[in-house]
């Protein structure tokens, strides 16, 4: 059926008075770079950061490429971003410096300050032996590159020299007992984190044994679980998150 001349005319100025009349669906892949990024999920990049296995689910066979032979770990624990770029970050400068989780990798801390589609572009460079492309989702990488970029805390805030934590037990006290005692109890060891010991090394154990790797989880959630973030589903402030590991670390385990 051929439409008037009139009734056409009528269409194209009506779109041209009230051009929201037409929205064209647009995909993920025909968005710009920098709309891809400001879509991703910080969370969900943080969560990517501790543990990209278990969310997906990946079986990646052997060691990472670039983990070193001579490092002490092997098998899908090298294919962790923490395992050689750190907790707090900053890989051979850190925690990671010495010990069982020695690589000699330098941290990511300094990714904060770069482009974010060079670093989209460093974990899909076949070249470099850094892809996961394989592995990790568009969207995916993308969150991953908006947590390095937004979502990395300075440690040196978070913790003085000998790994206590700098900030107020007292209103992290008020925090916990709102915010995490009903998983974890109002002493921290209802979940028990390594069964493998003798006793429950619970969250005043984890907090005093790896503030780094508290911190994170404070902060983000534990991949897998129904764990919140403080950060972004609790809408808590980095302070807020500081004094919760500052009170964890006076709880003991039992």
């Amino acid at each position: 059926m051929k439409l008037s001349v009139g009734l056409l005319t009528v269409i194209a100025i009506a779109f041209i008075i009230f051009p929201g009349l037409y929205k064209p669906t647009v995909n993920a892949e025909q968005l710009q770079p920098k709309a891809l990024y400001q879509k991703a999920d910080l969370k969900n990049g943080a969560l990517l950061y501790d543990n990209w296995l278990e969310i997906t689910n990946a079986k990646p066979e052997g060691n990472h490429p670039l983990y070193p032979n001579e490092a002490q770990k092997n098998g899908k624990t090298t294919w962790r971003c923490k395992e050689c770029h750190g907790w707090d970050y900053i890989g051979d400068q850190g925690r990671y410096r010495k010990g069982s989780h020695y690589t000699g990798i330098k941290g990511v801390y300094d990714a904060r300050s770069q482009d974010h589609e060079l670093l989209y572009s460093s974990l899909t460079n076949s070249d470099a032996k850094h892809d996961f492309s394989a592995y990790l989702s568009a969207s995916q990488l993308r969150s991953l590159v908006k947590f390095l970029r937004e979502g990395q805390a300075d440690i040196s805030l978070v913790l003085d020299n000998q790994g206590k934590a700098t900030g107020n037990a007292v209103n992290g006290k008020v925090l916990f007992d709102a915010q995490c005692s009903s998983c974890h109890g109002s002493d921290g060891n209802d979940l028990d984190f390594n069964n493998n010991k003798e006793g429950i090394q619970g969250v005043g154990w984890l907090a005093n044994e790896n503030p780094q790797e508290s911190i994170h989880k404070i902060r983000w959630g534990h991949p897998g679980s129904n764990m919140p973030s403080m950060i972004v589903d609790s809408k808590l402030s980095e302070q807020d998150a500081i004094d919760i590991l500052t009170f964890s670390q006076e709880l003991g385990s039992r």
